[in-house]
């Protein structure tokens, strides 16, 4: 077998590999003059407010005391709650017994999941519902 035709997939898997590395990195967050939230992985400009997130929704930084109401307004945020929302429907589909198919590739048509597949997408969603859902209550 050529070497390039085993290149695609020794990428393919090192990329996979090194996703929920990449998931685990700190976020910053802030709300700008019009009232929308940013996510980035490097900070706003200077004099910007913001805080620093890890992969469990728990600030670990912040540049500013976050005032209680801001806090109640980050916790009902419309787009963590559609990604929470999205997360958790994901990772019930993955810990279903049904097959499941996604187009890793790009070109169109979707492939199924191998069981590592399935185990790397659960892993992922599994940092999703950590980072956009708001912890349960007492824990």
């Amino acid at each position: 077998m050529p070497r390039t035709a085993l290149l695609a997939p020794t990428l393919l898997a090192l990329l996979l590999a090194a996703l929920p590395l990449a998931a685990e990195e700190p976020v910053f967050t802030w709300v700008d003059a019009q009232g929308v939230r940013h996510y980035a992985q490097t900070p706003p400009a200077e004099g910007i407010p913001y805080e620093v997130r890890g992969v469990r929704n728990e600030p670990i930084g912040t540049t500013v005391p976050a005032a209680p109401e801001a806090a109640a307004r980050a916790a009902v945020n419309p787009e963590d709650q559609r990604n929470c929302e999205r997360a958790r429907l994901s990772l019930a589909q993955l810990d279903s017994e049904q097959p499941l198919t996604m187009d890793r590739d790009g070109d169109g048509t979707a492939e199924p999941l191998s069981a590592e597949d399935r185990a790397a997408q659960r892993r992922l969603a599994e940092q999703a519902i950590r980072a956009f859902c708001p912890p349960a209550a007492g824990g």
